[in-house]
């Protein structure tokens, strides 16, 4: 089993750009499933984003010097027949046709001092002793800051360079993230591919993300985007990507710990191998260099964002109108007894509102029944509530609505690290008929999910928590008979072990 090695960059907390809200947690979650489902060990995953702590004395923040600082770290590092992940989960620009990717000081204003070029990227990473190299690019834009595409000279240069390049959308296509999963919806699917150990190859992962991915976007009512896999040779399809060729692996134990772990919110920590960090390495600049960077009064107020976080100072206790808000759950002080104006006030206002309030009631009333006051016909409307995955024919048939809240409710259940959610998602998704329009949606879900169930099986048993693995395998449901038997082969593995 070869070594490989991981760059995952994802930047929240723009300074000069609108936040994105999963682009941190998208890099955290890819290196965490890279230890768990992919074999790639801990210490050779590193992580840059916007909340990453300092590694041995140097900084992990996603500035233009940092990214740019790791890579020739790796430099030093990369043997020839080890292999490189280089994700990016960001906003990217294309400007004058060249397209660049932004880091965390990336001025959209500035773009060339600011930015990190792609054809700067790939001449960096054509550079290192490795040939074997996968980039990994979802790239978020912004139409308020350029209107030129990005993608389409990136691909070019993946495929002048001949390394193997997946964008997360064709040009002409956006980016989505979806509040459903934390995730961008590209990386959800990357995610899935990993953990469902089929994704060996350029060609299984390709194959894996086309299908995956249209059905995030459809069942999150998200515009479609299609994965785009580059490659410059057909041989590379069939090129493993990962230490783990599950083409080839039955069983595979994973690391004992993972730092990177959601439920711990740690990424590399201290006990690790400290001869990987402590470098003397100085930052080295190429294509584009990281300026100052200089306040811009005609950028809107909200596309800045101040990075420290001030604590405010605790409330006195005056007798305001409002109570102060406190971090904690006591209760909130009597108002001292010598304050009658005070209480005066609050009561007026209280006497005003209710009144208020009261006058649109009745208003109410009066409105929805006032055919019935004038001696007409009262006609009831309702408002059908929204589906997010309801099409408009289906609309007007009350099954289909009703079969549409039965499958959001199913997804609702899932859970990542819980096979028993998973479970009670597929018995409800079962209570959709095979006559209901819905039907193929939801055997779709029972199929992933029972591949989900098997999956938090294998981690528990890759901790040695093999009752808890047996235990949820034994959740795999029967009619999926192809992860049943994979499920019955390892339940009765790992009862031999325990």
């Amino acid at each position: 089993m070869s070594n490989y090695w991981a760059i995952a960059i994802g930047i929240n907390h723009y300074q000069f750009l609108q936040p994105l809200h999963f682009a941190q947690p998208d890099a955290q979650s890819l290196c965490e499933n890279l230890v768990g489902d992919a074999g790639f060990l801990p210490e050779h995953c590193l992580l840059l984003t916007d909340t990453s702590p300092e590694l041995f004395e140097h900084s992990t923040d996603p500035t233009s010097a940092n990214l740019l600082h790791w890579l020739a770290v790796l430099k030093d590092k990369l043997q020839p027949e080890e292999g490189l992940w280089y994700y990016f989960s960001g906003y990217g620009i294309c400007t004058d046709g060249e397209d660049y990717l932004l880091p965390i000081d990336g001025d959209p204003t500035r773009v060339q001092e600011t930015g990190i070029s792609v054809r700067s990227l790939f001449q960096t990473l054509r550079s290192l002793p490795t040939q074997k190299i996968l980039v990994l690019l979802d790239i978020n834009r912004s139409a308020s800051v350029s209107n030129e595409k990005v993608g389409t000279q990136t691909i070019a240069l993946a495929r002048e360079s001949g390394i193997p390049t997946f964008l997360s959308c064709r040009p002409e296509q956006f980016s989505h993230e979806a509040p459903a999963h934390n995730h961008g919806l590209f990386t959800q699917a990357l995610i899935e591919g990993l953990r469902s150990h089929q994704c060996s190859t350029l060609s299984a992962l390709e194959e894996f993300l086309k299908a995956r991915l249209p059905e995030l976007c459809d069942h999150n009512d998200r515009p479609i985007q299609d994965p785009v896999l580059v490659v410059s040779d057909p041989q590379q399809l069939y090129q493993v990507i990962m230490p783990v060729n599950w083409a080839e692996t039955e069983s595979w134990v994973a690391a004992s710990s993972n730092p990177f772990a959601i439920q711990d919110d740690l990424y590399l920590s201290a006990d690790g191998d400290p001869s990987f960090y402590n470098f003397a390495t100085q930052p080295t600049i190429m294509g584009a260099t990281a300026g100052d960077i200089l306040p811009h009064e005609d950028l809107p107020e909200q596309f800045i964002l101040d990075p420290v976080e001030i604590e405010p100072d605790p409330v006195p206790d005056l007798s305001l109108p409002e109570a102060p808000t406190q971090s904690e759950p006591d209760p909130i002080p009597p108002l001292p007894p010598e304050e009658p104006q005070y209480n005066q006030m609050f009561w007026e206002r209280l006497i005003f509102g209710g009144s208020a309030i009261l006058l649109i009631l009745l208003l109410g009333v009066l409105f929805r029944n006032w055919s019935a006051f004038t001696g007409g016909q009262q006609t009831a409307k309702t408002e059908a509530s929204p589906q997010a995955i309801v099409s408009p024919s289906a609309s007007a048939n009350p099954a289909t609505n009703s079969s549409a809240q039965t499958l959001n409710e199913a997804r609702s259940l899932i859970k990542p690290t819980l096979a028993s959610d998973a479970s009670k998602a597929i018995d409800r998704a079962r209570e959709i008929p095979p006559s209901d329009p819905l039907y193929a949606q939801a055997q779709q879900d029972i199929d992933r999910w029972s591949r989900n169930i098997l999956d938090i099986a294998r981690q528990r048993a890759a901790q040695k928590q093999f009752q808890q693995a047996i235990a949820a395998a034994q959740l795999v449901p029967k009619d999926r008979p192809q992860v049943y038997a994979e499920a019955q082969k390892a339940i009765q593995q790992w009862k031999r072990i325990r």
